[in-house]
């Protein structure tokens, strides 16, 4: 492993968004893209879902993971290898140096791990440990969830990534099985605090800490927390202990955030992840009117005075929130010429209607280097690509 990216929105960028997160919202490095970045600030930063693994760009940036530290949802050391597509990330970075920023940390940023209480397949969504879950096209599913969304049923154990709000709004962006005997676990912003019932909502969830470890001094209404659960008591599931949560990025960092708009909106002041945002000088796309509470946004700029100084904040339409290109770099584990799949960076690649650069189809085989580009399959299991090209 090298290098990695966040995902990102519109062709100018996706294009470019080669690697996979070691990089959530919880994070890979990244960088802010165009509009500053590379001009001299003293770090970078990134908290967004991985779009890709291998060597990659980045709005032109190239990011080199090979000697970042990878942290899970507790903070402890984990083996990068087991950082996936979609998984939301925040990572820690160098200053960017001409066209290039080393990684220096890693964090894995899981939003619900639990129990899938009840599923709609109209509507695409789950009600995870009272956090309703949106699916849409652009939502990787593991593997082994075949058929995605049609293959999960109430009691599964589920492990989720996802793009959140302050009002526990959960955009899914990977959907995994749990691993075995993985405690539940739940992100987001504190709501309806009762400090003397010492009680607390995230979504549609009621929290009862009164057992908790780890409980942080001046617990108030909008801090976010990350909570191993402990079961439930009395129609509250209740806190075993508060874990780590994100470190703001460092002042002056070139920093990239990808999530959803926490409002209201004014004067182009909003959150995102609880990152202050200040858009008041910035480049908007498609244009400022669809910056609303609750709107999918990705932010490049600078961090200032604790806020990030935005200078470009990229809109996606429905259509393109949909439909997200991904892209693998790097040796195919294994390839299956009859069915006209390969495995690489543990991705299952489907290249049946790929176009191919510098080879074709009978050149794929284990070992070989290649880049891969590509959209979800219907269910999200695998990556249908449209152009390979061997290297």
């Amino acid at each position: 492993m090298t290098t990695i990216a966040l995902r990102t929105f519109f062709g100018r960028l996706g294009r470019h968004a080669l690697g996979v997160l070691l990089c959530c919202v919880a994070a890979t490095s990244v960088l802010s893209c165009g509009g500053g970045v590379g001009t001299g600030g003293t770090g970078s930063y990134g908290a967004a879902p991985i779009d890709g693994f291998g060597s990659i760009l980045l709005g032109g940036i190239e990011f080199d993971t090979a000697r970042a530290s990878v942290l899970d949802d507790d903070g402890l050391p984990r083996d990068g290898g087991e950082l996936r597509l979609g998984m939301t990330v925040e990572v820690e970075g160098g200053a960017v140096v001409g066209a290039a920023a080393t990684a220096s940390r890693v964090r894995i940023a899981r939003a619900v791990v639990g129990p899938v209480a009840a599923s709609d397949a109209a509507a695409r969504t789950l009600l995870v440990l009272g956090q309703t879950v949106q699916v849409n096209g652009s939502t990787v599913f593991d593997p082994s969830l075949h058929g995605g969304l049609a293959a999960l049923r109430a009691g599964d154990v589920i492990a989720v990534s996802a793009l959140t709000d302050a009002g526990g709004h959960l955009l899914a962006t990977r959907i995994a099985p749990a691993a075995a005997a993985e405690p539940w676990r739940l992100r987001g912003s504190v709501a309806a605090l009762d400090a003397a019932a010492r009680r607390f909502r995230i979504g549609d969830a009621t929290l009862d800490y009164a057992g908790a470890a780890q409980v942080p001094a001046g617990l108030a209404a909008g801090r976010l927390v990350n909570l191993t659960l402990s079961g439930g008591a009395a129609g509250a599931l209740g806190v075993a202990a508060f874990g780590p949560v994100s470190q703001p990025p460092a002042e002056a960092a070139d920093a990239q955030v990808e999530g959803l708009v926490t409002g209201p909106v004014s004067s182009g002041h909003f959150k995102i992840g609880g990152i202050d945002i200040d858009a008041g000088q910035a480049s908007i796309e498609p244009s400022a009117a669809a910056l609303v509470a609750g709107a999918q946004a990705e932010v490049a700029g600078r961090m200032q005075g604790g806020s990030l100084l935005a200078t470009r904040v990229t809109l996606p339409t429905p259509q393109q929130t949909e439909r997200r290109i991904y892209r693998l770099a790097g040796a195919i584990e294994s390839v299956d010429a009859a069915a006209a799949s390969l495995v690489m960076r543990n991705t299952d690649v489907d290249f049946s209607a790929a176009r191919f650069l510098n080879g074709s189809a009978a050149a794929l085989a284990a070992g070989v280097t290649v880049r891969v580009q590509g959209t979800l399959s219907a269910d999200g299991t695998r990556l249908d690509a449209t152009q390979i090209e061997l290297r």
